[in-house]
């Protein structure tokens, strides 16, 4: 799914100093909230509201919707974060209301946070129906 532009939390420009993120090696998931995110206040998983577990989206603490095909370049000096496209279905009930996707470090002990994209409308998938979230262009760059 294209979404707008990518958003970092001011905390990652830190976390990436201390070493917290393996960008090709780690898990890293997408949550769905539909709140607004804070980028200067939230720093871990838990200071987001995120959607409930149902429709086959498991929220909380580990929750949301892992990438696959995970990796990290660097050509002439921007760095650039890629996945394979990563298919959602709801199964057994609705998912959303959601508007954001938050990318964070699963395998980080805080469940750091990384960034977010804004799809500009809160979505809602009814039972059976699919969202595809297309990255295998780029996530998210950085010069």
């Amino acid at each position: 799914m294209p979404a707008s532009t990518f958003t970092f939390y001011q905390d990652f420009k830190e976390q990436l100093g201390k070493a917290i993120h393996d960008l090709s090696t780690h898990d890293i998931k997408i949550a769905l909230t539909n709140t607004a995110p804070n980028t200067a206040t939230h720093t871990v998983l838990a200071d987001i509201t995120q959607l409930s577990t149902g429709g086959g989206y498991t929220g909380g603490a580990g929750g949301g919707i892992a990438l696959a095909g995970k990796s990290y370049t660097e050509v002439g000096g921007t760095g650039t974060f890629i996945a394979t496209d990563t298919v959602f279905t709801a199964s057994g009930g609705s998912v959303g209301p959601f508007r954001y996707g938050v990318f964070y470090n699963n395998t980080a002990a805080s469940d750091n946070l990384i960034g977010y994209v804004d799809y500009g409308s809160a979505i809602t998938l009814a039972d059976t129906e699919s969202i595809t979230f297309d990255y295998t262009t780029s996530i998210f760059t950085i010069t």
